[in-house]
């Protein structure tokens, strides 16, 4: 039996087509041991692409880069595992941190030139750190995606954020624009601020931690502008096309990109909801009453087993762990009563 440390450094090899006869039969062997092991291993596929991408030449030829592959195939098998790696610069795959951080590159002609998007999307449960063309820093939550070009234009800074994300923008004469749900966007030069939109959410959270932000939206077809200050949080809904400006807890809002969890009186189904996101867990609340009740806590990286007994033990709050049979569930589903 191989170690964990072991079979993480022997699947980094693996995927980078450097395994003997023997290793790779160990590996494939493993790989069909489990439903698990073979759900972690489509996981990992995807992080082919991820290969210093920003170090790419903006004039990557994609054409002729398929054509190695495809030659290389035809001169030696490889398994369907590999195919995907092999021919890359360098692939870095972290088995049992089920993270997946994807990058597409799309090509559309403006004013006869090409121009290259990136795409960066997060696993449910999981974080990552992007840093874009400009030197700005991006912390990716659960679940989300950030598109941005390799280059940005001359008069602007824009992406696109669906999910969570904080963001420490670099200084720039040029507009930094974010934009997410419902064309809402966020402008601004230089600062910090976390910006919250899930689609499933049907609302943008804008929290303000420095600098100044303009948040733009859309509001009976017209579109309206709010400036925010330090420590300000602007709750957009989308539906109903409003916008509620309050105080923030800015430790509370960001706490997630440093691994920590605080809760200041936050209700408990906003604390189920941060549980969601960081666990990758669906939670089915089964006493109503719960609804109302609002707790103060600090959780730094604790697994959810404890978190959920710190409940049990001071409020007595009891979860149950739903088995359906179903292995290829996505999400654990937890009942709370």
């Amino acid at each position: 039996m191989v170690k964990r440390e072991g079979m993480e450094n022997l699947l980094l090899r693996y995927y980078e087509g450097d395994t003997t006869e023997d290793e790779t039969i160990l590996v494939e062997e493993w790989l069909e041991a489990s439903e698990e092991n073979s759900r972690i291993a489509r996981q990992v596929q995807t992080i082919g692409l991820a290969v210093d991408m920003a170090q790419i030449s903006s004039r990557l030829d994609v054409k002729k880069a398929l054509e190695d592959v495809h030659r290389k195939m035809e001169r030696k098998k490889v398994n369907r595992y590999q195919v995907l790696f092999r021919g890359m610069q360098r692939a870095a795959a972290i088995l049992f941190i089920p993270l997946v951080i994807s990058w597409s590159i799309l090509y559309w002609s403006r004013d006869g030139q090409e121009i290259q998007m990136m795409e960066v999307r997060t696993n449910p449960g999981m974080t990552t750190s992007v840093e874009l063309p400009d030197g700005t820093e991006v912390v990716l939550n659960s679940s989300s995606l950030l598109r941005y070009p390799s280059q940005f234009a001359d008069d602007k800074r824009e992406v696109k954020l669906v999910g969570e994300a904080f963001f420490s923008v670099a200084k720039d004469e040029k507009k930094f624009i974010v934009g997410t749900l419902n064309k809402s966007k966020i402008v601004v030069h230089g600062t910090k601020f976390n910006i919250e939109a899930y689609k499933e959410s049907k609302k943008v959270q804008t929290t303000l931690v420095s600098g100044k932000v303009s948040f733009s939206y859309v509001n009976n077809g017209g579109r309206n502008d709010v400036m925010m200050q330090p420590g300000q949080k602007v709750v957009y809904d989308i539906v109903q096309e409003k916008v509620v400006v309050e105080k923030a807890n800015v430790d509370v809002e960001t706490s997630w990109k440093d691994g920590y969890l605080i809760f200041r009186n936050t209700p408990f189904e906003e604390i189920l909801k941060s549980l969601s996101k960081r666990y990758n867990v669906e939670f089915i609340l089964k006493k109503a009453s719960l609804k109302q009740s609002s707790f103060t806590a600090t959780f730094t990286k604790q697994r959810l087993e404890r978190i959920l007994e710190h409940f049990r033990i001071s409020s007595n709050i009891h979860f149950r762990f739903v088995e359906d049979g179903d292995v290829n569930a996505e999400r654990q589903v937890i009942e709370v009563y």
